[in-house]
């Protein structure tokens, strides 16, 4: 029973599995349908088609067709303000809000194209907030749609845009992001307008009356309209999204068989013991005239009815269980109602998933059983056998436990990414290091938790900068309660600028030696250091691998002198003053937003501002975890770019370049 109940919870975990991604294939197809029409005519070559032809018409008036939409649909430049956005506008026709359940979705306002001489238009929800308007707002919309006939305008481009104005008429709100973030919906008139057609659209929708056959009426289509066209019903209008959920789908199936699979261990191990305990029965069967097929088929149905039993009670519970979570909801999605958009898990049967789950369930029974069966029977029950093929279960048969310490990792804390980079380029796979400093957290702000204290101090050795507040924390810890973790202080020889950014945090010292070249070196070789000193058998591979990193490092410095030293100009403006280094060694001139650690007022942002715009600082850098609304203002007020910089990255040569590339490309390069 044992074994019978393995297989039972394997066989439900299957069954709602795959019912649940059914529920959710269902309820995505539902939210589409308030967008995508049942079936879609497009053309299979070019973007526009006569929707007049002979064929066109006769499959407008097939009987099984209840509404059939023209459709044109382009992308557009859509303006509010000093706000824009890129958008695609879809033009349809007056059927459109009977074609789809749009209405459903109207939040705001409602679904209105055209109101006498005034053009109206229906947003997606995250594009009217991108563009700051609403249903019912008194300004209306600019649309810029490029001219599709004509030639481009260079002394000016804005002749080559057709411009139009619409009101908007009503949100609406999908939850899907390619609708909700990227679509317009216009009257068709106007598309034909702005695009200058006469009668062409780009696709043709049509919606079947209830009850009838979608996938013969698609057939009918195909047939009449031959390769010229495509015909797609929902499913394939957004095949990405539910190929996508068939892939998880499936392999989330493929994982739950694994899971079975060792379910069905305990059918072996089963097996296995009933051989063993009914030794004196076969022997009594064999001097009775039974032969060793027999007897193995003996055990073999016993196998099989375990599988059998477990598949048939697992597949009626499974079912059971889907019933009653899709008619009571018993497994919610969110602690409180409202959280998500559906309360509960939704769930969706379709017996072809249940054939498939009972089927393998059986299958891969039947086949478990096959060859211990067989392999017992040949050897006579020999007892030793069974117990090596009980060897999972019994953790014996001859197998000596291995030295913990040739188990043990040898592990090496780091305070940050940039000195796990170096670290590991001269260590290769003799340490594994981790990093105490999360993605996204800032070295000056951050306090470590007991947890990463310990796992510090469960290293070999703690290789820091000896500048950032919180290492001290780290070391004060080591040295009270560690007797083997070493701390390496990897600043030793390198001498700190003494700025006015750091001086309340780092006792006058610049603590962002990893950020020039210089320090690098510094970094590496104290690295050579620490690891011979750790290792010295392994001297030579260090030293070998160290000698690599400083060849690359010179040839990165020499090709980043090369691209910096023709700047026309030669400072820049970051928020917190982390390139003090950087633009010592190559001669630029650095401007911080960040004034003494804090935020700046608007006294030091107004002087700031002035001095930028002087000299002409064509880039504002910003590090990732530090607030952008300062080095934005910033740059609109000195017609700079903004670039998102992360010093404490693990890809150190990566951003080394990437700061270079900035201020070659935004600073104004000779």
């Amino acid at each position: 029973m044992v074994s019978v109940c393995g297989v039972v919870v394997a066989t439900i975990a299957m069954i709602c599995t795959l019912s649940v991604f059914n529920g959710f294939k269902g309820f995505t197809s539902m939210l589409f349908s308030v967008f995508d029409p049942e079936l879609k005519i497009t053309p299979a070559s070019g973007k526009v088609f006569d929707p007049t032809t002979p064929e066109m018409r006769q499959i407008c008036a097939f009987p099984e067709v209840e509404y059939c939409c023209e459709t044109l649909q382009e992308n557009a430049i859509v303006s509010y303000g000093d706000r824009q956005s890129i958008s695609v506008l879809k033009g349809v026709d007056t059927t459109f809000n009977r074609l789809v359940d749009i209405d459903t979705a109207i939040i705001n306002g409602e679904f209105i194209l055209k109101e006498g001489d005034f053009n109206y238009a229906v947003a997606g929800i995250a594009l009217a907030s991108a563009l700051g308007v609403n249903a019912g707002f008194t300004q209306p919309v600019e649309i810029y749609m490029p001219k599709r006939t004509g030639t481009v305008n260079l002394a000016n481009p804005a002749l080559s845009f057709f411009v139009e104005y619409v009101f908007v008429g009503g949100v609406y709100y999908i939850n899907q992001p390619v609708y909700d973030e990227g679509f317009m919906i216009v009257s068709i008139d106007l598309m034909r307008s702005m695009l200058d057609y006469d009668k062409e659209v780009s696709a043709l929708e049509l919606k079947l009356v209830s009850g009838a056959d979608l996938s013969s009426v698609k057939k009918k289509i195909k047939q009449l309209t031959g390769n010229d066209f495509i015909v797609q019903d929902r499913y394939e209008q957004q095949e990405l999204s539910f190929n996508m959920m068939q892939m998880e789908k499936w392999v989330t199936y493929l994982m739950l068989c694994f899971i079975l699979v060792l379910a069905l261990f305990n059918v072996l191990g089963s097996l296995a013991i009933l051989m063993i305990e009914k030794e004196a029965d076969i022997v009594k069967l064999r001097n009775m005239g039974a032969n060793s097929r027999l007897i193995n088929r003996i055990f073999l149905f016993e196998g099989w009815m375990i599988s059998l039993m477990g598949a048939v009670i697992g597949v009626a519970l499974g079912i059971l269980l889907c019933l009653l979570q899709k008619r009571f909801g018993l497994i919610s999605l969110g602690e409180t109602a409202g959280t998500f958009i559906i309360d509960a898990y939704p769930v969706e049967i379709e017996w072809r998933d249940v054939l498939t789950v009972f089927a393998t369930v059986i299958g891969l029974g039947f086949l478990a059983v096959l060859y211990p069966v067989h392999y017992l029977g040949e050897k006579w029950l020999n007892k030793t056998v069974a117990a090596c093929l009980l060897l999972p279960f019994m953790a014996s048969c001859g197998v000596k436990n291995k030295d913990p310490k040739a188990e043990e990792v040898k592990e090496i804390a780091v305070t940050i990414e940039p000195l796990r980079y170096f670290a590991e380029q001269i260590a290769g796979d003799h340490y594994t290091f981790f990093s105490v400093l999360p993605a996204g957290q800032s070295p000056e702000t951050y306090d470590p938790s007991p947890r990463e204290m310990i796992r510090v101090g469960k290293g070999v050795a703690y290789f820091h900068t000896g500048q950032l507040g919180f290492e001290q924390v780290l070391i004060h810890s080591i040295h009270e309660n560690n007797t083997h973790t070493s701390p390496f202080d990897l600043s030793e020889g390198m001498v700190f600028h003494e700025g006015e950014c750091c001086a309340h945090e780092h006792g006058g010292h610049d603590p962002h030696l990893w950020t020039s070249f210089k320090g690098a070196k510094v970094i590496s070789e104290n690295i050579l250091k620490a690891l011979v000193s750790l290792d010295k058998e392994n001297q030579t591979h260090y030293q070998s691998n160290y000698s690599r990193l400083t060849q690359r490092l010179d040839s990165l410095e020499e090709t980043l002198h090369k691209q910096l030293e023709n700047l026309s100009c030669r400072s820049f403006v970051i928020y917190h003053p982390a390139l003090t280094y950087f633009a010592d060694e190559f001669g630029l001139k650095q401007y911080s937003i960040e004034n003494d650690g804090k935020e700046p007022s608007p006294a030091f942002l107004k002087k700031l501002i002035e001095e930028a715009g002087t000299e002409r600082v064509g880039v504002v850098f910003v590090q990732m975890e530090f607030d952008r609304r300062h080095a934005k203002q910033i740059a609109r007020e000195i017609g700079a770019k903004t670039v998102v910089i992360n010093p404490l990255d693990y890809q150190w040569d990566k951003q080394m370049e990437w700061i270079a590339k900035a201020l070659v490309g935004n600073g104004k390069a000779d």
